[in-house]
């Protein structure tokens, strides 16, 4: 699903992973309710040496999120 799809989905969660100053990190977003865009609603601390590792943290952290809230889960398309 693509950060544009999601605008289009109430409640869902998306997890985005991306390089950044030398390390892999992940953030998870949501629609705004109220407006237009996304907020971030988590996001790593700890920096990654390779993605599958920001990606597998960036997933548990994802379902942790789901469970409590009850949104949807989708992977960023990126």
């Amino acid at each position: 699903m693509t950060t544009y799809e999601a605008l289009h989905v109430p409640n869902t969660a998306v997890l985005h992973v991306f390089e950044q100053d030398g390390g892999w990190h992940w953030g998870i977003t949501t629609p705004r309710a109220a407006g237009s865009g996304f907020k971030v609603v988590a996001f790593s601390k700890e920096t990654f040496p390779v993605e599958a590792a920001a990606r597998s943290d960036g997933d548990r952290a994802l379902r942790c999120l789901s469970s409590a809230s009850g949104a949807e889960v989708r992977e960023s398309a990126h």
